[in-house]
């Protein structure tokens, strides 16, 4: 009888061992989970990127609202090439050596544009203007995810299209967000008054180097 009371005694302390471990686990969960969320929402996400393609000098991004009205950028050291399709009319730039290259591939021919290098700062320059000021943070769902955002009372030209009204000097009215999940930059969002702008985002810290090269057939316009 003695050892029949022992053995249930043993079983309900273990049982309640196991429940307090269970309870300490989840309030462990729950804290570091709080503090994730916290920090995500400290997080600035603009500063961080310029932080990092300053640091690796090499990345691609891509920015596409439809098939008419995409963006793609890549930049190797002192090297950067642009291809963007705005509305179907489609624009490919080259930088290398110091000059700026418009290239022509239906014709087969290339521009020189002497002592022109402003597209290689183009991604780095719009976050540099940006990065020192202090954003609205939200939330906001977009295909059913919800993603934090970064919100700033300015029109950058990240934005594809022409959003410009007659409202558009009003800077309540004019509005850029980065929206972000981890540390990762998934969607821009311009607002112009009531006309808005989603560009997804695709961004890797790597580069075709076959990109920066004018094809040895093309001519010199």
């Amino acid at each position: 009888m003695r050892l029949n009371m022992e053995k249930k005694k043993k079983i309900i302390t273990i049982s309640v061992i196991a429940i307090v471990i269970v309870l300490v686990i989840g309030t462990i969960a729950v804290i570091v989970l709080n503090q994730a969320n916290k920090k995500e929402d400290k997080k600035v996400i603009i500063g961080e990127l310029y932080n990092q393609i300053q640091e690796n000098d090499k990345y691609t991004i891509e920015t596409t609202l439809d098939d008419n009205n995409k963006m793609y950028y890549a930049k190797s050291g002192n090297m950067a090439y642009l291809y963007s399709i705005t509305n179907g009319d489609e624009l490919k730039l080259l930088v290398r050596d110091g000059n700026t290259y418009l290239i022509k591939d239906d014709e087969q021919i290339y521009y020189t544009y002497q002592n022109n290098e402003t597209e290689l700062s183009r991604i780095a320059g719009e976050l540099e203007e940006l990065k020192n000021n202090e954003p609205v943070k939200g939330k906001e769902k977009i295909d059913n995810k919800t993603y934090n955002y970064d919100e700033y009372n300015t029109l950058t030209d990240f934005a594809i299209q022409d959003l410009a009204d007659e409202n558009s000097q009003d800077e309540q009215n004019v509005k850029t967000r980065f929206y972000y999940k981890n540390d990762k930059l998934v969607y821009i969002k311009t607002i112009v008054g009531n006309k808005q702008e989603l560009l997804k985002v695709d961004m890797s810290y790597d580069a075709n180097n076959e990109l920066f090269n004018i094809p040895s057939n093309y001519k010199e316009g």
